[in-house]
Parts: C-alpha cells; sequence; structure tokens
C-alpha cells in the first residue's frame, strides 16, 4: 500500500502506514468471549460491530489519535476537495471548517479505490444541545467532541468508552466546556469552481435538483443549512421563533431568491444582536419532552443552570490537540 506522501508502505503485523488496526482485524487475532464459558460478546470493547463496512477505525501510533479509514472510489470529488482544504495554506485558516484530510492511501490490489485518512469526529446530536446558543447544523456536518467526552468515545458506538464501557451521568455542556468546533465532510458529490451542475442526489430534497436542468450550487448550500436549522432546531426544540425569519430568508424554493452566504450570515448576526443573553442561554425545551406544569418547568431550569455551572467549573476548557 502507498501513501500519497510518497514511499511504500505495507500491512504487516495489523499495521496501516502509521496506524494501528482494530483487535479484529490483527492477524491471529481471537475473540476473547470465546476462550471461557459463561462470556459474551457485548462485554468486550472488541464486540462492538462496525456499524459502517466503508468506514473503520484505527490508532495512528505516532501521536496515539483515534482515526477514521474511509474507503473511497479513486475519481471521488472527496480527494482533491479534502486534500485542498487540508492544504498548508488553507489548513490554519479560522474559516476552514472543512474536514481534513490526514492521508490518501493507494493499494496496487485495489487501484479503483483509495483508503482516506481523517480525523474522528462525533455527530452533532449526541449529545442534543442543551441551550439555545450550542448548534446550527445537521446531516453532513460533525463536531470535534473531544472537550465534551475527554475520557473518548467508541468510534462505532458513541455511547459508550473507548474500553466499551457505557457511559454514565448527564451530558456536559457545550457552552461549559467553552464551545465545540463544527466541521463539514463527506465532499463525494460536491463540485469545485463550477458555477452550474448537475445532479439529483443529496440528503435534502431541495427543489432545483435535477440531471438535466443546470442549477447554481452556491444557492442550493444556503437553502440546504437553511433546512438543516428547520430538521435539526426548530422541528426538535419548542422556543425558537427568532430563528424562523431566517429559514425563510435562506429557503425559498426559486434559488434567484435566496441570498447568499454572506448575506445569510449578515441576517443572522442581525437577528443575535437583538437577543438577550438569558435568550441565548437558555434551557432547549425537546418537543418529545412530557408536557410540564410551570413549576415543573422552573425545577428542571433551575436544574439545568445548577449543573452548567458545576460543568463549567469543573471541566476543562483548555482546547484539545488539534484534529492533524
Amino acid at each position: 500500500m502507498e501513501s500519497d506522501r510518497g514511499g511504500t508502505n505495507d500491512i504487516e503485523e495489523g499495521r496501516l502506514l502509521d496506524a494501528e488496526l482494530p483487535w479484529v482485524e490483527r492477524p491471529g487475532w481471537v475473540a476473547p468471549w470465546t476462550l471461557k464459558p459463561g462470556l459474551y460478546s457485548k462485554d468486550f470493547e472488541e464486540g462492538i460491530s462496525n456499524s459502517r463496512p466503508s468506514l473503520m477505525d484505527a490508532q495512528r501510533l505516532s501521536d496515539g489519535k483515534t482515526v477514521y479509514l474511509k474507503h473511497t472510489s479513486k475519481d471521488s470529488p472527496e480527494i482533491e476537495i479534502g486534500q485542498l482544504f487540508s492544504s498548508e495554506k488553507l489548513r490554519h485558516d479560522p474559516r476552514n471548517h472543512c474536514l481534513p484530510v490526514l492521508d490518501v492511501l493507494k493499494n496496487d490490489d485495489d487501484p479503483e479505490h483509495v483508503i482516506l485518512v481523517i480525523p474522528w469526529l462525533r455527530r452533532i446530536d449526541s449529545p442534543e444541545p442543551a441551550s439555545v446558543r450550542e448548534d446550527c447544523a445537521w446531516g453532513n456536518i460533525m463536531m470535534d467532541g473531544r472537550r465534551l467526552f475527554p475520557l473518548g468515545w467508541h468510534p462505532q458506538q458513541w455511547e459508550v468508552y473507548p474500553n466499551g464501557k457505557i457511559m454514565t451521568g448527564s451530558d456536559p455542556s457545550r457552552t461549559a466546556v467553552g464551545g465545540v468546533r463544527y466541521y463539514f465532510i463527506d465532499f463525494g458529490i460536491s463540485t469545485k469552481d463550477q458555477d452550474e451542475v448537475l445532479g439529483i442526489h443529496g440528503q435534502e430534497l431541495s427543489p432545483e435538483l435535477s440531471d438535466k436542468v443546470p442549477y447554481n450550487p452556491y444557492k442550493l448550500d444556503v437553502y440546504i443549512l437553511g433546512m438543516a436549522y428547520q430538521h435539526f432546531l426548530v422541528e426538535r426544540h419548542s422556543g425558537l421563533d427568532f430563528i424562523r425569519p431566517l429559514i425563510e430568508y435562506m429557503t425559498p424554493p426559486k434559488p434567484s431568491e435566496r441570498p447568499s452566504a454572506a448575506e445569510a450570515l449578515q441576517r443572522w448576526n442581525t437577528i443575535a444582536s437583538g437577543l438577550s443573553f438569558l435568550a441565548l442561554s437558555q434551557r432547549l425545551y425537546p418537543k418529545d419532552e412530557e408536557p410540564d406544569s410551570k413549576l415543573s418547568r422552573t425545577l428542571k431550569d433551575t436544574s439545568y443552570r445548577i449543573r452548567d455551572i458545576w460543568w463549567t467549573a469543573t471541566v476543562s476548557r483548555k482546547p484539545p490537540r488539534p484534529l492533524v
């Protein structure tokens, strides 16, 4: 196997380049629950199955970081776009929220595919945001959750620790740990430097998607992000009427009536400037939460404030190590 960084690197004794593969991929590995009667796979970290065949976790030997290995077509635009945003010029730009590509591995036995080495991230709804100011994304956006879970989590099952033990206790607040950073991922159907594109694929069924009539991909992005706010925030939580005007501004059916990304950001800044600290830091109310009496809601709000103060005082706000 060969890396785009040069040199030949073979899969040998369970090591792939600078990465250590999961136990089950190592030569000679034996399932520990088969060694003694009365043991069950669910009780072992090695017994957690891979939920996505094209995505496997590994550990980078040079620094101990967990990474993902993603099997993809050698012609996928994800490679060029990922490497562009991972370049030295753009990697440290604070405006860059694109998932960095750490390496691209080529395999002579499978010349039509490559393996992307990418950072270890977490779904943005795991845990759910606790206050208004915490989140603005969905779908192909993930977060660096290391501030929330300094002990880590299992790459294939996020509600357990890396050793397979179930997490207990309440989830920390993102604001209490100093915030988390979000990343756009999965550029497999993305384009570069094109003002008009064709295509009908994507997570959001946008009005203009077509394989015959070209459309503006930038106005499509604005629509998709507006619908992300709708799905992730408004549809799942109550008390967020202040964000509805932004969503309506970003999601007209006609692309020509939508703002640019810069104009949408300006609109949000205007809306946010009119919100008080109390409004921005209030507890989010899930719509599936049982109806509360005024006393019950007050008690839950007070409990959230106390936990938030405790998290702020006890959880490290020190930035985690860089992803790359």
